[in-house]
């Protein structure tokens, strides 16, 4: 009796979609379709193409994050881990015999947490412009849901910036010398404003003219607050680099505010900013997903 060939036998997995520079197999599209029951009224291939797309979106995320650069340190994991012991009023150490006795992996507790957490980290990264909180909103939600911290009184400084971001198409050293071109144009009178609207890579305040309103201490990165805190009011800065990019402030004001204790404050912050976070990865998926490159090579006769 003939044998097959090799390829009768064992079908080749086939590819279904390109995303970027990586596929979607059929293997993976079955598995995925085995977890999502179909609902009433939608067919077999609707049902399909929808389970695809969302692999798709997916995909495209997955390679976004890989792209961003975006790290997950030992030590997030670890107060991570350390949270989720301390809310179960547990130990660490027993954290690791409990999941030992129901036949479960620390290191996959620790892989999963390291997901999330990358996650997390790209959507804040990506978001950041989206994310941002204001005093305001923090005096509005500490007012609403009350604060167990006392009053003290902080010193806020209002300023504008011009934010110059690099990468493949911008050196750090023509960053410095755009903006070095930016200061001279505004010490001799052009208004930073003007030039905040045309040139700055923060799209959200550049649409005000770079005005980030009054800042509290803390709220800026420790390089922003430190150049900050050395300009006088209306000088303008030299340029200066933060986890952002380069940039160049001139501060209009300083005030003494009294608010809610600094920690109250940061876990408003913390709480008005993850919601903004949860409120646009819808927005944020859809548009890393329109973004990708993608071709599907489904069957149409499947």
């Amino acid at each position: 009796m003939m044998s097959l060939p090799l390829q009768a036998a064992r079908p080749i997995d086939q590819i279904v979609a390109v995303v970027d520079d990586d596929v979607i197999l059929r293997s993976e599209l079955n598995r995925a379709l085995r977890g999502s029951p179909r609902p009433a009224g939608v067919s077999k291939k609707q049902h399909e193409e929808q389970v695809l797309e969302k692999l798709i979106s997916n995909k495209a995320l997955q390679l976004s994050v890989v792209k961003s650069g975006v790290k997950v340190t030992e030590a997030e994991i670890d107060e991570a881990v350390a949270l989720i012991a301390a809310q179960n009023k547990i130990t660490v150490a027993f954290l690791k015999e409990v999941l030992q006795r129901q036949g479960q992996d620390y290191g996959a507790l620790r892989k999963s947490i390291s997901e999330q957490l990358l996650m997390r980290n790209f959507q804040r990264k990506m978001l950041s412009n989206l994310v941002q909180v204001t005093d305001s909103e923090i005096d509005d939600y500490l007012a609403l849901y009350g604060s167990a911290g006392k009053s003290s009184t902080v010193t806020q400084i209002h300023s504008r910036h011009i934010l110059l971001r690099t990468g493949e198409t911008r050196s750090n050293k023509a960053a410095q010398k755009e903006l070095q071109e930016f200061r001279s144009r505004i010490i001799a009178g052009e208004s930073f404003a003007d030039i905040a609207r045309a040139f700055s890579d923060d799209t959200a305040s550049a649409l005000n003219g770079g005005d980030l309103g009054w800042l509290s201490p803390g709220v800026a990165t420790p390089q922003f607050q430190a150049v900050m805190d050395r300009t006088a009011v209306n000088a303008v800065s030299q340029p200066f680099q933060s986890p952002f990019g380069w940039h160049i402030l001139k501060v209009l004001g300083r005030r003494n505010h009294q608010g809610a204790d600094t920690s109250a404050r940061d876990a408003a912050r913390e709480k008005i900013q993850q919601r903004k976070i949860e409120e646009n990865v819808a927005l944020l998926t859809r548009r890393i997903r329109q973004q990708a490159y993608v071709e599907i090579l489904l069957d149409p006769a499947e």
